[in-house]
């Protein structure tokens, strides 16, 4: 399925590689290299993810952990695409990214 990425999503993923990148030079290429790899599955098994658990279960917003950093890629499903609306520390306040439109 095709994956689109929001802009606010595409600026907090360049600000967590700048913050990792400064902690240790190797981090930031490894949370690129570890969010490209749940970004795949999430593209291409949307469904197996679960519903944001911060949300009504009506919401439509699903979320996926990275393997190793504590992020979470949060997304919704569209008949055509998969939309990116977050990309979001799991200690960040919930839901900070509802306001949000594609």
């Amino acid at each position: 399925m095709n994956l689109r990425i929001l802009a606010e999503a595409e600026v907090e993923i360049e600000s967590a590689r700048h913050y990792l990148t400064e902690k240790a030079s190797h981090l930031g290429d490894r949370f690129i290299a570890d969010l490209e790899e749940t970004l795949e599955t999430v593209a291409e098994r949307p469904d197996s993810f679960s519903k944001v658990e911060t949300l009504p279960d009506h919401a439509p917003y699903r979320r996926a952990l990275l393997s190793f950093f504590r992020y979470a890629v949060v997304f919704e499903i569209f008949s055509d695409e998969v939309l990116v609306v977050a990309v979001t520390h799991t200690s960040r306040e919930p839901n900070y990214w509802l306001d949000r439109s594609s």
